[in-house]
């Protein structure tokens, strides 16, 4: 599938960035931007505004954002594993400690419980009176295009009157560079004995070299 495909390139990009980085400031002593190759540019009628990026080493701030009674809906695709389940919990449990936002819930898209019927449900029930439903998904793709809206259609038609938006994956974040960055760095910590296996890898025994 070419997003599928397209997804694997930019995850190379954006591990190699660093590499470029790091060369580009050794060589002539400032940092260098990345620039996205033109074969992976939208054609310039599907082109708009830089999403999800930040200025002068901050968050970029909008003028509108969540309000006390917005419901927010995190939701990944879902897992048989129990394990794969429980990290979106803990990573709900971080995003709500961290933004203090009042209503948020974790969500599957399948597989696992809760579904996005019941996680609407549970914002509707706390006094939510918008919901935002947030892909918990590197990139787009037909999770994001079909699956996700159709459900979050389905669930909404319970409450007639409560707005919804779905908003756009993760995508190409500036601070994933550095996401990406520190997981390497800490596998490689780990094959060479200096640190702890990490909470995704633990008890797996894949951190190791082949």
């Amino acid at each position: 599938m070419l997003t599928e495909s397209l997804a694997q390139i930019n995850q190379i990009f954006l591990i190699n960035k660093n590499i470029n980085r790091s060369l580009s400031a050794a060589q002539t002593g400032r940092t260098s931007r990345w620039v996205l190759p033109k074969f992976l540019e939208l054609p310039k009628h599907q082109r708009g505004r830089p999403c999800l990026s930040t200025e002068n080493g901050r968050y970029r701030d909008y003028p509108h954002g969540v309000r006390d009674q917005d419901g927010i809906i995190i939701v990944d695709h879902g897992s048989r594993r129990k394990e794969s389940n429980l990290m979106l919990n803990e990573f709900v449990a971080m995003f709500t400690d961290e933004t203090g936002y009042q209503i948020v819930e974790p969500a599957h898209m399948e597989l696992a419980e809760p579904s996005i019927r019941d996680a609407f449900a549970s914002c509707i029930q706390q006094g939510a009176n918008r919901v935002i439903v947030s892909p918990f998904f590197l990139f787009p793709g037909r999770h994001w295009h079909q699956d996700i809206p159709s459900l979050t259609a389905n669930a909404a038609k319970e409450y007639p009157g409560v707005p919804y938006i779905i908003t756009a994956p993760l995508g190409l974040h500036e601070l994933l560079v550095d996401v990406v960055n520190d997981r390497i760095k800490h596998c490689l910590s780990h094959v060479e004995g200096d640190i702890d296996e990490c909470a995704v890898c633990a008890g797996t025994q894949k951190c190791r070299l082949h």
